[in-house]
This record gives structure tokens, sequence and C-alpha cells, in this order.
């Protein structure tokens, strides 16, 4: 097929990579190492000399009765579901120092979803990843944005800087200029944080989720945490829903109809994402069943797997991708009566704009990374090589090459999920033509429709 869905099978996942791939992937991996480690030697010493520069200086503690910010700055520097997750930080430090002006700097491509954000005076973006290969250093295009950056953030003369996660975070928040730097010690590197939190992000001894990380760092910061405060909450403008019910009546979508928004792709690791035949038969099935008119949600780039599952599929669906914005994406999730997707970053845009989910995960642990919102319905098969995911290494892919994991999940037990969700059991008509299996062995979803 197309490029992107090279090297896959039927199922839409990734071939055993042969001995040269194999060869390049460890070469490619070790060249990262080295630059990293020399990266950890220089701004270890530098973070040596800023704890020389400040050391005996008294520091009054992070408490709304002792500190008083006039600006904070919050960096998270990741994918859009990690952003999402971290926006609890942003409404504690709101809450806690209500006449702070708060700024967050994030990626470029995530940072445009919290575009209507009421707390958030300021956006930077920037990315790091530019520094990932050798060749980068050498590039003065890099030096001089990072230069810039260093400009625009020290003109806001912040009092505090919270790095949710990763040494990049750390060390952004250094050239902020930042009097007080929050952050987990052992992501950074040593001396760069003022006030370091014991611990770090995915600490197999900790199990805890992604969220509640978040929420240390906002607690050491001054914030008082209550139970509700675990569940991001995302703003969407109300020219992004007029743009969305416009986009709706234009594919034949009447207002109040009841819409489900199916999201087949994920990043990072293509084992997140749905068997492509599963998809096409579960879209099928909500279709002719009637139960609600279902679109497919995504980036440009999703465009050949979305391609390759609707032409598996007898019925048509509403193709959105690539026709909204991230800001407007947030809208029809809200728009959506449910969202089906796998563990997805527009999986926890949904769940932060209230919408139901069903979520799908396999080599991922929905106990750290998974919705936390009261709507959302995980939907997991508990094999032995299941969650196999660790957030520091590779993507999310199956070491074995069959992610049986999410192939256990069949289309009839997502459509049940489904009519449960919407609360019309028994209310459908019987459609005997279509019925799905209930577990469907792996030779009969071979149809004549094959990945080329």
């Amino acid at each position: 097929m197309a490029q992107a869905l090279q090297n896959r099978d039927e199922y839409g996942y990734p071939i055993r990579p042969d001995s040269r791939k194999k060869l390049r992937n460890t070469a490619v991996r070790g060249s990262k190492r080295l630059l990293l480690a020399a990266i950890y030697i220089f701004m270890s010493l530098a973070g040596f000399i800023i704890q020389a520069q400040v050391r005996g200086k008294s520091r009054p503690a992070l408490h709304p009765q002792s500190f008083q910010p006039r600006r904070i700055l919050v960096i998270r520097l990741d994918l859009i579901g990690d952003l999402v997750l971290s926006l609890p930080v942003v409404r504690l430090l709101k809450r806690t120092y209500p006449d702070a002006e708060i700024d967050l700097l994030a990626l470029p491509s995530s940072a445009r979803v919290i575009t209507s954000d009421p707390d958030i005076q300021t956006i930077f973006t920037y990315d790091p990843n530019i520094w990932r290969r050798p060749k980068g250093l050498l590039n003065p295009k890099n030096w001089r944005e990072a230069r810039q950056l260093r400009q625009r953030l020290q003109e806001r003369d912040y009092d505090l800087a919270i790095s949710v996660f990763g040494p990049w975070a750390a060390i952004l928040s250094v050239l902020s200029g930042a009097r007080r730097r929050v952050g987990f010690g052992k992501e950074g590197y040593p001396g760069l944080l003022t006030d370091s939190v014991a611990g770090q992000h995915w600490d197999p001894r900790d199990h805890i989720h992604e969220v509640d990380y978040c929420l240390r760092l906002a607690q050491a910061a001054g914030a008082t945490i209550q139970p509700e405060d675990r569940i991001p909450t995302l703003a969407v403008s109300d020219t992004a829903r007029q743009a969305v019910e416009t986009l709706l009546q234009q594919e034949g979508i009447p207002v109040g109809k009841t819409l489900i928004a199916c999201h087949v792709s994920s990043n990072n690791g293509q084992a997140k994402r749905w068997p492509i035949p599963y998809w096409a038969r579960l879209i099928d099935r909500l279709i002719q069943s009637g139960l609600a008119m279902v679109v497919f949600t995504g980036a440009p780039d999703d465009q050949e797997l979305i391609a390759a599952i609707m032409a598996r599929m007898q019925e048509q669906a509403s193709n959105l991708a690539g026709k909204t914005s991230l800001a407007q994406l947030a809208a029809l999730l809200q728009r959506a009566d449910i969202v089906i997707t796998g563990d997805s970053g527009p999986m926890h845009i949904a769940c932060a704009v209230g919408t139901r989910v069903i979520a799908i995960h396999g080599p991922t642990d929905p106990a750290l990374s998974g919705p936390v919102s009261p709507q959302a319905t995980v939907l997991r098969d508990d094999i032995w090589c299941s969650p196999c995911y660790k957030a520091k290494g590779a993507p999310a892919d199956c070491r074995f090459f069959t992610t049986q994991c999410m192939k256990n999940i069949t289309p009839q037990h997502v459509f049940n999920t489904v009519e449960t969700v919407l609360g019309q059991n028994g209310q459908l008509q019987q459609q005997d033509s279509i019925a799905l299996e209930q577990t469907p062995p792996v030779e009969e979803l071979h149809d004549e429709h094959h990945l080329s």
C-alpha cells in the first residue's frame, strides 16, 4: 500500500524487522545514548555552578501565605495526551495563586489544543527534539531559536517554573530565569532545580497514574489537592463549536443526531491501534444498526490508515481527518455522544471535554496513563504479557509481533459496550445478516481486502 502502511500486516501492525533494520536501530540508539551522556555531563557541571551561586541563601516556603508569585511558567514538552493530563497543574496553581499570570511552554504540535484555556496567559512553543541527533548541534538555526526563546522567557521575569516532566523541561526552567524551579530531581540534572521533588515519572515501584505525578508537583508548589482535581478539564471555544457544526452539516449530520467519533490512530507505537479489519466490522455494524452516525477523526497523516479501513467497509462513514484544527477536534469530540479510540491523545481530549469514551487498551497500562474520567470505559484483555509498554523504552510495539492483546477485543465486544453506554440495550432492530463473531479466530479475519 502507501508508504505509511508499508512493512505492516493486514491488521496494521509492524512485521518482524530484518537484521539490517535491527542493526540500524541499534546504531541509532547507541548514538543517542552517547549524545545524552555528553549532555548529562555538561548540564551537571552547569548545575554545580548554579548551586554554588545560591548556596546559603534562604528562600520562603512555597505556600500562598509566604510566597506570592507574579508570573508562573509551566513546562510540558510532550505529546497531546500528556499535555492534557498536565492541565490539573495549571488549574491548581491558578486556584492557589489567583493573582499570578500563568504561562505554558509546550510542543508546537500539542499547544494548539489549549489555545482557549482561560487560566493561561501566554503560550510559548518549542521542540527540543531538534537536539536529539548529533547533527543538530551543528545547525546555527537551532542555536538561534534557543537564544530567542531564552530571551522571550526571561522578559517575562518568572518567580516560579514547574518542570512537569523530563530533563529538557528542567533545562528550560533554568533558561527561563525563574527564581524558583520545581520538578522531580531524578528527571533533570543535578543542581538545576531549586525545589527538587523526590521520585520520578514512571518509577516501577510507584505504579501511579500520570496525573498523580502532576498533582505531586502542584502540591510541592503550594497547592492543596482535592479528589476532583484528578480529572483534567479542557476549554472549548464557541468559535470552534460553530465551525464543527458547520462541518457536520456539510457532511449531512444534523444538529442533535447521535454521533460516534472513531479515532483509529495513535502516536508512539502501532500496537496501541485496534486492528484495521476490526474497525471496519464495528463501524459497519454501528451504521447498519441505526445506533448513530459515525465519523472518523484524525490528522492528515491518518488518511492512509482510514482509507485501509474504509476499503474493507460496506457502509460509508464521514471522514473528518485533516479537516479540523486541533481546537476544532476538541469541539468535535465534545459534540460526539461517544468516542471510540485506542490509547491516544484524542482519548484524553475527549475525557477532558466531558464526552463518554470507550478506550481500547493493549500494550499500555490504563492504571498509568489511561483515562481518569468517570465517563470512560476501558476495554482490555489481560493476557500474560500485557501491559508490556515501558515509557522510557521503545515505542509501544509488540515484542512478539502478534499484538494478540488487541486482537482479543472483538468488534462484538465493543459494539455491546456502545449499546450499554448509550443505554439502548434491547432497543435495536435484529440484524441477523450482520451478526459479528463473538471470538473470531485470527484466520477468519482474512478476506479479499488485503494490505499491500
